[in-house]
């Protein structure tokens, strides 16, 4: 068979693969990628704005638990305040005298121990008062057990008022009262306790009367730390023989031992 050659005219006009059928071609496959191209588009569009949804639920979810966090610590932070506030008070309770405020016989005995042992080691003077409100008894069956003890509070007050910072004033029962005065020899020790009685005695509204309807005075027994004091309970004892003793003069005076 022989194949002759046909011109491009006749070949186009016969109906052959010409131009016109390679441009429908074309724009087909233009217009498929412009499709691909848009669904590209839509899917990374998608894909996005998920990626975004889940960027915020990530945000919102971590903001949450940060402020779970902090509502957390918070509590923690309120209730370690709590059990401070409520250890301070039960220490306060253990080592304080409801009544005046003034520390205990238990505060007391500690202090004592510890002033007694610092004076020891510093060779330092160390003097201690321990006094009684004269006629207690009597003004609370004149005048009520409530006034008896607002003279008591009152007397708790004067106390604090009148001695220096470093000194210790304590209620160690019903009417009797104790100071330890640290760096301070006998005699110093006894012109406080002077001081003291003038103060009493000036004090003009005892009880919440008005003036002179109550008398308050208080007898004291003073004595400094010495060698043979060599346990709490025999210096507090001295202090306790010195108060007898002025008791057994008169009271309302301050007797040393």
């Amino acid at each position: 068979m022989v194949v002759g050659f046909v011109p491009p005219a006749a070949w186009a006009s016969s109906g052959g693969p010409g131009f016109t059928g390679l441009s429908g071609v074309l724009a087909a496959v233009c217009v498929l990628l412009v499709f691909a191209v848009l669904w590209l588009g839509m899917q990374l569009r998608r894909q996005r704005d998920h990626a975004e949804q889940l960027a915020a639920q990530a945000r919102s979810e971590s903001a949450q638990v940060q402020q779970r966090l902090e509502g957390a610590l918070l509590e923690r932070s309120q209730l370690e305040q709590q059990l401070r506030e409520q250890a301070e008070a039960f220490e306060r309770l253990a080592n304080e005298d409801d009544l005046s405020g003034l520390p205990n016989r238990r505060a007391f005995d500690d202090a004592l121990a510890r002033d007694m042992a610092v004076a020891r080691r510093g060779a330092r003077p160390l003097s201690l008062v321990v006094l009684s409100i004269d006629h207690l008894k009597q003004i609370n069956g004149q005048w009520s057990r409530a006034v008896g003890d607002l003279v008591l509070c009152e007397v708790g007050d004067l106390l604090r008022r009148s001695l220096r910072a470093s000194d210790m004033p304590a209620r160690l029962g019903n009417k009797e009262f104790a100071v330890l005065l640290t760096d301070t020899a006998l005699a110093d020790a006894e012109i406080a306790c002077q001081r003291l009685q003038r103060l009493f005695g000036q004090y003009a509204e005892w009880g919440g009367h008005k003036e002179g309807d109550i008398k308050v005075s208080f007898s004291a027994g003073v004595v400094q730390l010495g060698e043979d004091d060599q346990a709490p309970v025999l210096f507090y004892q001295r202090a306790k023989n010195a108060l007898a003793q002025a008791k057994q003069e008169g009271r309302a005076r301050t007797c040393a031992g």
